[in-house]
């Protein structure tokens, strides 16, 4: 009997998508690209994942790596990107409909130390149950070890949870572990159809 759900954060629960911020402070094409490239594809986006790092020291790093004149937009992107990231309405119902149904449900993400700040104020947090941070943990998805933590902590049967990413790798590594995997593919419909025909929404016996 599946009793636990596990979610990504950016793109499932929340809709990640840098440009969406960037264009905010950018007008050209492309120093937005360029910005999109340099800040949030770098090895210093994933060391604030890894909580190595803190944004303070990033953007130190950033100012000495890209032209002067787009610094400031650099900051200011860095400064607010998380007020950028809205929740999707559809896995925040699937969300809803799984606490109804006496389900638990935690969250697996990298992400950085803005993580309280991202999910202020978004409701399907009303439904979350525990979450394991890549930040907390000094660990990125897929190293299994960040999927061992969230199992120590949080339940004890990985045969009893599903999965849910939009990286295959990752949900291949929860697979190992003997859980059940979906890879998000942005339909949230079809995913609230395939968990209501499974049964997911019923309540435990």
């Amino acid at each position: 009997m599946i009793k636990n759900f596990i979610f990504d954060l950016g793109n499932v629960l929340v809709d990640y998508n840098p440009m969406r911020c960037i264009l905010k402070y950018v007008r050209n094409i492309s120093d937005a690209n360029y910005i999109a490239s340099a800040v949030f594809e770098s090895e210093e986006w994933k060391m604030l994942d890894k909580g190595e790092i803190s944004y303070a020291e990033a953007l130190d790093i950033w100012k000495e790596k890209v032209p002067e004149r787009l610094f400031d937009s650099v900051r200011e992107v860095v400064e607010n990107f998380h007020l950028y990231l809205p929740e999707n309405p559809e896995m925040t119902e699937i969300l809803k409909k799984l606490s109804e149904g006496n389900k638990k449900i935690y969250v697996l993400s990298n992400v950085g130390e803005r993580y309280p700040e991202i999910v202020n104020g978004l409701e399907f947090m009303k439904y979350v149950n525990g979450a394991v941070l890549s930040y907390e943990e000094k660990l990125l998805k897929p190293d299994p070890e960040i999927y061992a933590r969230l199992i120590r902590r949080y339940f004890t049967e990985p045969s009893e949870t599903v999965f849910i990413d939009d990286m295959v790798e990752n949900v291949a590594i929860a697979k190992k572990f003997g859980m059940a995997g979906y890879v998000y593919d942005g339909d949230g419909e079809k995913l609230y159809d395939t968990f209501e025909n499974l049964g997911f929404f019923e309540p435990l016996a």
